[in-house]
């Protein structure tokens, strides 16, 4: 059921980042409305835990453009002022060659990644500037300013989306709407890394999602509004640090 007093849409928000942000922001007292292709695994029953009340949860498949189209019609009625970019498709685990992509892979992860995400951002753009300033919030990756051997996709999809929001920033005044691009600096231990990895393996040096979550909050609070928009780096400590984006020419 879709919350009709949402005020912040979280994409990927089933486990992870996204899931941690939509908790965050719940228990800060904004009412959520999560998306995701498959249900979150912990959803409690609203009657037994009131911290979970205001995260509602709709199905959307990024990667197929008429759900995205689909999933914004419904949201007619939805006031929505935030938008937090989490939802993530890596492809196979096993990281290959460009040459070795398979079309399904790149429709997929570029699909999921960018493709969808653009289409729900510009769709999204007049309710976000109706009651300014709309907030856009985008977990980057380290892949969409340096990519990585054998990542050619992931980091297409998502260098794509951070230049897609980068126009769309130059299009609109900071009054209207306001775009954080966040890259995490440290490895997450999220449900989707922890399924890659040998059962054995040690993540304690790996950082929390709950992380990001605070880090989001922070950024969408009324309290604070004198973070300027653009791209930082997050420190394992929840910190941020400008980045610099190249010139225009």
């Amino acid at each position: 059921m879709t919350n009709p007093a949402a005020t912040v849409l979280v994409t990927g928000a089933s486990h992870g980042i996204g899931r941690a942000i939509s908790l965050a922001l719940a228990r800060s007292g904004f009412p959520v409305l999560g998306v995701s292709r498959t249900p979150p695994e912990d959803r409690p029953d609203p009657a037994r835990s009131s911290e979970h009340t205001s995260v509602q949860w709709k199905e959307l498949d990024l990667s197929n453009a008429a759900d995205v189209e689909r999933c914004v019609s419904s949201l007619e009625a939805v006031p929505i002022r935030f938008l937090i970019l989490s939802a993530v498709d890596y492809g196979p685990g096993q990281r290959h060659p460009a040459a070795e992509i398979s079309a399904q892979e790149w429709q997929q992860v570029v699909g999921t990644n960018c493709i969808g995400h653009a289409i729900l951002v510009s769709r999204l753009l007049p309710k976000l500037a109706a009651n300014p300033p709309g907030i856009i919030v985008n977990i980057s990756s380290d892949v969409a300013i340096s990519p990585a051997a054998g990542r050619a996709a992931y980091a297409a999809s998502k260098a794509g989306l951070h230049a897609m929001l980068r126009a769309v920033a130059a299009e609109k005044p900071v009054e209207c709407l306001r775009i954080y691009q966040l890259i995490p600096t440290f490895q997450v231990a999220t449900r989707g890394l922890r399924r890659r990895r040998a059962p054995d393996f040690d993540f304690s040096s790996y950082g929390d999602p709950a992380v990001m979550g605070a880090v989001v909050e922070r950024l969408v609070s009324p309290s604070d509004t004198s973070r300027s928009p653009g791209t930082y780096l997050v420190r394992q400590d929840g910190t941020l640090e400008p980045y610099s984006e190249p010139s225009r020419v």
